[in-house]
């Protein structure tokens, strides 16, 4: 085998691994809309009257799409403040776009995080085996 017969590994990314840049992005997004959350002011009764904590921002790897998962404080009125929050994103996206060095504001879509029901269904059931 010479030199020149040399083939290239094709590494294939997971889908589940997210680059350094998205983690970044991520995180940064996640504290931007915490503050505008907190500071700012929405004629909506449902962003004012919650409590609401966003858990975690998954960001496309072309930076154009995000999914921010929120949990209003007791899981009350779920729905309404996510619907709430989609129909007022691109004033977020607005306010948040100064804070951030980005050349294109990603898509901010707002959706309920089911991890704490999972994590609770799967308490239960380890409770369940060990019974």
């Amino acid at each position: 085998m010479s030199e020149f017969d040399f083939k290239p590994k094709i590494k294939i990314k997971d889908s589940s691994t997210k680059s350094q840049r998205q983690l970044k992005v991520g995180e940064e997004l996640r504290y931007l809309i915490s503050n505008v959350l907190l500071k700012e002011t929405f004629y909506d009764e449902y962003i004012n009257n919650n409590n609401i904590t966003i858990t975690e921002v998954n960001i496309s790897p072309d930076l154009k799409n995000a999914k921010i998962f929120i949990m209003p404080l007791g899981g009350k009125n779920q729905s309404e403040v996510v619907d709430s929050l989609n129909k007022v994103s691109g004033r977020i996206k607005k306010l948040i776009s100064t804070s951030i060095n980005l050349r294109q504001m990603p898509k901010l879509n707002f959706k309920i995080d089911n991890s704490f029901e999972n994590a609770q269904n799967i308490e239960n059931i380890l409770k369940n085996i060990k019974k």
